[in-house]
């Protein structure tokens, strides 16, 4: 398999091999997109194409439902959807999909991110947005990934790699620490 196979797809008719998006990540302002960096960082490791749009459900709601409309028609594998405050965003984006959806709750208002949490959380019976924590872009592109993953061997194996480098670290710190710990006794 090639490495970016996962990221590739055949044109119907002409056969020739095109890249799209596997992720499509909605942002309700240009002012809170760097709260989502680390997104960007997980999807170049695991070499995942991803889309950013501006897109506010009560600001813009005829762009909401264009965008849910094109990420239908793209293929669009999982939405990464963000907001402040009341959040409503990815709740809105989850009741016009099949498509799954998680949820970064970003800070931002008056209740440093603890609104626009239990905004995406307690959504209604039927619709989920399977929410992250507060400011938890990275964990949101981890878990796209393994959505992914289901579909996509390659990905898997290296998700398998990243959760035992991450076994790694927590055995080289607590190697480090014992050693600490000797040392001031």
């Amino acid at each position: 398999m090639k490495k970016d196979s996962f990221a590739t797809t055949k044109e119907r008719n002409s056969g020739k091999t095109i890249k799209r998006p596997l992720v499509a990540i909605a942002v309700p302002s240009t002012k809170l997109l760097n709260q989502l960096n680390e997104i960007k960082t997980v999807f170049d490791f695991f070499q995942v194409l991803s889309e950013i749009s501006i897109v506010a459900a009560h600001r813009s709601p005829k762009k909401a439902l264009r965008f849910i409309d094109e990420l239908e028609h793209k293929g669009v594998n999982v939405i990464i959807a963000a907001g402040s405050g009341s959040a409503h965003l990815p709740g809105m984006i989850a009741s016009l999909t099949t498509i799954p959806v998680i949820g970064v709750p970003l800070r931002g208002g008056t209740l440093d991110g603890m609104d626009s949490l239990l905004s995406m959380i307690q959504m209604p019976h039927g619709v989920p947005v399977g929410t992250m924590g507060v400011n938890s872009a990275y964990n949101a592109g981890i878990f796209a990934c393994q959505i992914l993953a289901l579909k996509y061997p390659y990905l898997k194996e290296k998700l398998r790699a990243h959760k035992e480098t991450l076994e790694e670290e927590v055995e080289d710190e607590d190697r480090l620490q014992s050693s600490e710990w000797r040392q001031r006794s």
